[in-house]
């Protein structure tokens, strides 16, 4: 099983980044709708920070907005986790209080995962012991009262969430029947509840998303809804390379009715992306998406071993990256082209953000902002290429007439063909004119590169 995980992910960096069918028709952004202040909700990541406080200077986390973090010392070199030895399980412990630090440092909330301080990272044998075997409770047991005993000593619980296990529909982290996950979910949630009740609680962080007929689904709403231990944060991963916010959010509705569960606490899909996916169009559709549902998100992290604890996720890189001569912990960073998407996003839209929606695919996505000199938007497709457009609806609520002519300034955020190069910026593509057709302005966008995402800014006259 570890080599199979391991191997599969070796391969991604050379991953062929096939484009979808091509994008058409028009995205929409409501500039008559404003639904709240910029929360930067997509601004996070699992790992992707080095255990060496400070080796990534601040403008790589301040820029982009960086709101969570998530680890727990997975693959962590020369070690295996608590079912191994204390020791393992201590250096991944000062792993995760490390990243805690750095986090909380920047204003972020920390997800813990527990599974990696057990082991179960991808890399565990074939015969690893799980928790619970046998019936077995008490190596687990003692894992998380050791756990709460140091996150007491430590100040590691402000703003900390507890991610009860990652991933239990997979084989590479859960290894077991799903009656046993069960089971542990519900007495690490009574543990928790009563040792640290500020703690909130995390699950069920599937590796999809709601499903109407899913088994894993539905038998743990079920169980949590007759157990009393629905999570403070739901949680799953869109990691699939398809899928969309929208239909998920439907399921999930659907399926808390089913259960009589009322819908409340926090979405967080503290894992998104793949690694193809991880280019500026697509960093736009994500974003786009998440904030669109108000649900928080974490950028899915592609590498392994050190490297799992370094670039930000994919967000910055530095000499030697992806190579032989690889250090984890040499310094230089540089950002990717991804990378200035999310500073575009985190640092210059600021203002209002405003009710968008997606094309009828769901494959050509917009985010905005009214801020208070300019509409600034990203479009993006999901690695597509096609003509399509994004509609800009509410001209005379920022001061334009039926007629009016506007000077639009593009931007576009060119990807590079290896993921770690370094990333200059946007590129200027000038001032173009529009006109303001009943109230509406079309910007059309003729993608031709399924990588590239752009910005759109216009002034606002009221």
């Amino acid at each position: 099983m570890a080599t199979e995980y391991l191997q599969s992910l070796e391969v991604l960096p050379i991953e062929k980044r096939d484009q979808n069918p091509p994008v058409t028709g028009s995205a929409v952004v409501f500039l008559d709708q404003k639904i709240g202040s910029p929360q930067h909700l997509a601004s996070g990541w699992i790992y992707g920070i080095p255990d060496t406080p400070g080796q990534i200077p601040d403008e790589f986390y301040t820029e982009v907005g960086f709101r969570y973090g998530r680890g727990g010392g997975s693959q962590l070199p020369d070690t295996r986790g608590w079912y191994r030895s204390k020791a393992d399980y201590e250096a991944r412990f000062q792993s995760a209080l490390s990243n805690y630090r750095t986090t909380r440092k920047y204003g972020g909330n920390f997800i813990l995962l527990p599974s990696a301080l057990w082991g179960a990272d991808g890399g565990q044998s074939a015969d690893a012991p799980y928790p619970g075997d046998n019936d077995d409770w008490s190596s687990w047991d003692d894992l998380i009262t050791t756990w709460i005993r140091d996150a007491k000593a430590h100040d590691m619980l402000e703003g900390l969430v507890f991610d009860i296990w990652n991933e239990p529909d997979l084989h590479f982290f859960w290894n077991r029947p799903r009656e046993q996950w069960l089971q542990l979910w519900s007495r690490t949630y009574r543990v928790l509840r009563r040792e640290v009740p500020n703690v909130r609680i995390s699950g069920p962080c599937f590796s999809e998303g709601p499903d109407i007929n899913g088994e894993w689904w539905n038998e743990y709403l079920a169980f949590v809804k007759q157990d009393n231990s629905v999570p403070d944060e739901w949680s799953w991963h869109m990691e699939q390379g398809h899928g969309n916010m929208s239909t998920s959010m439907s399921t999930f509705r659907e399926l808390l009715n089913r259960y009589s569960i009322p819908e409340s606490g926090i979405i967080n899909i503290n894992e998104y992306g793949i690694w193809a996916e991880q280019v500026p169009s697509a960093a736009v559709w994500f974003i786009s998406q998440l904030e669109r549902e108000n649900a928080f998100g974490l950028r899915g992290n592609w590498t392994i071993a050190g490297s799992l604890h370094d670039y930000l996720a994919g967000l910055v890189s530095k000499p030697g990256a992806g190579t032989e001569k690889y250090s984890s912990t040499s310094t230089g960073y540089y950002p990717t082209a991804e990378y200035h998407v999310y500073k575009y996003y985190g640092s210059e839209m600021n203002g209002q953000r405003l009710k968008t929606s997606s094309n009828d695919k769901r494959d050509g996505e917009a985010y905005a902002v009214l801020g208070t000199d300019k509409v600034r938007i990203l479009a993006g497709s999901r690695n597509a290429t096609g003509n399509w457009a994004v509609d800009v609806r509410g001209g005379e609520t920022v001061g334009y007439a039926s007629g009016e002519e506007v000077d639009v300034r593009v931007l576009e955020f060119s990807a590079k063909d290896n993921h770690f190069d370094e990333s200059e910026g946007p590129k200027e593509l000038g001032i173009r004119k529009a006109t303001w057709q009943d109230g509406s302005l079309r910007l059309e966008i003729h993608q031709e590169n399924p990588l590239v995402a752009y910005a759109f800014e216009f002034a606002i006259k009221v």
